[in-house]
């Protein structure tokens, strides 16, 4: 786990934590975009649940940081992110486990899921 994460994990949603989670998310997001693009087309329907939850991940979150305010809509936000990032990992293992992506791919972008949900589990916890 990276300083930034320790750090986050303990403030709660703040806005260092909204920018750091929002824009790693969108990184990944984009990066899946990218290595779809080589899946056998055959394979649209993984295409379209990697894409659509890792683009959700973001959507999630920044709905959560307007209504901050609102506590329950928060966290149910949160947690909608936390699902989101939740299927785009095991659809990542899958495109693992079918030879579209490498280990290290999945590995790293599975450790980069990893760390955006301990920050919004604790997020939840501290909301």
């Amino acid at each position: 786990m990276n300083d930034s994460v320790k750090k986050n994990k303990k403030n709660g949603f703040d806005i260092q934590t909204y920018r750091l989670v929002f824009e790693t998310s969108m990184k990944i997001h984009e990066e899946i975009f990218e290595k779809t693009k080589n899946f056998p087309l055959e394979k649209r329907f993984l295409i379209d649940q990697l894409r659509k939850y890792s683009k959700l991940v973001c959507i999630y979150l920044a709905e959560a940081w307007r209504m901050k305010k609102n506590r329950s809509f928060l966290i149910n936000k949160l947690s909608a992110a936390e699902q989101a990032a939740t299927k785009v990992q095991i659809w990542l293992e899958y495109s693992w486990k079918s030879n579209y992506i490498n280990e290290n791919e999945f590995q790293r972008i599975d450790s980069q899921y990893e760390n955006i949900f301990e920050i919004l589990c604790c997020a939840i916890d501290n909301n």
